[in-house]
């Protein structure tokens, strides 16, 4: 199973996100270059997290996106179902299958898509921005300090 590049650069752009302080916007070029994102392709995924809500623009001289609400409470299968154009990891789990019942397979592929959606629920940004800045810090020592504890 492999994750679309599209929801991998999302939650890339979400964790830059969440490492601003609360309420601070961040224009779409500074996102893509702190993310090494194409500002196009950028442009889209922001359009999808606003339509879901999970981010919103903010215009004038200060202007850029920002999140809806606090970091922790954002997690990265919100941002996984709404990037992700097939939210399931097989078609016949997302509509009627003449052998779903039947199917050992299928059986398997639901326990799959569970235990994907348990692991993605249990992260959200303000765990993976705080990491991300340690890990930054790391490869990077004369960067401002970050909490000891995200060790």
């Amino acid at each position: 199973m492999k994750l679309s590049t599209r929801v991998r650069y999302g939650v890339r752009a979400m964790i830059e996100l969440a490492k601003q302080p609360p309420g601070q916007a961040v224009p779409l070029r500074v996102l893509a270059r702190n993310q090494t994102i194409s500002p196009k392709y950028l442009e889209q995924m922001a359009a999808a997290l606003k339509i879901a809500g999970l981010i919103e623009s903010v215009r004038g001289a200060e202007g850029g996106y920002r999140l809806t609400r606090p970091p922790e409470h954002i997690t990265v299968w919100d941002i996984y179902r709404t990037l992700d154009v097939a939210a399931e990891p097989i078609d016949c789990l997302s509509r009627e299958c003449q052998r779903l019942g039947l199917c050992a397979a299928s059986e398997l592929w639901g326990r799959l898509s569970t235990a994907l959606e348990t692991i993605l629920k249990s992260h959200n940004l303000k765990q993976l921005a705080e990491r991300e800045q340690y890990l930054q810090l790391l490869h990077h020592p004369a960067a401002p300090a970050v909490n000891k504890s995200l060790r």
